[in-house]
């Protein structure tokens, strides 16, 4: 798994459910996300989705794209981002 640095952009946040925008840091290249946010049933949950440019990208690099999304979740519900 690569070194990941998250950083969240902008958060709109609702009573239930909030919308996520940000980037991620892979090896030292930025990456676009959009993602929700769910903090009310069952606890904190995010989904985040990177961008269909940079999934190609880190396909391409031969990164488990689906993996580092997993990452980023974590990295967002832990708190441990920028």
């Amino acid at each position: 798994m690569p070194n990941i640095k998250v950083k969240v952009i902008s958060a709109n946040m609702g009573d239930i459910v909030g919308t996520l925008r940000g980037e991620v840091t892979i090896d030292g290249r930025k990456y676009k996300f959009t993602g929700t946010a769910f903090g009310r049933y069952g606890g904190h949950n995010v989904s985040v989705k990177l961008s269909p440019q940079a999934r190609k990208q880190l396909k391409t690099r031969g990164y488990n794209v689906e993996d580092i999304e997993i990452a980023m979740q974590e990295t967002i519900v832990t708190g441990n981002f920028a």
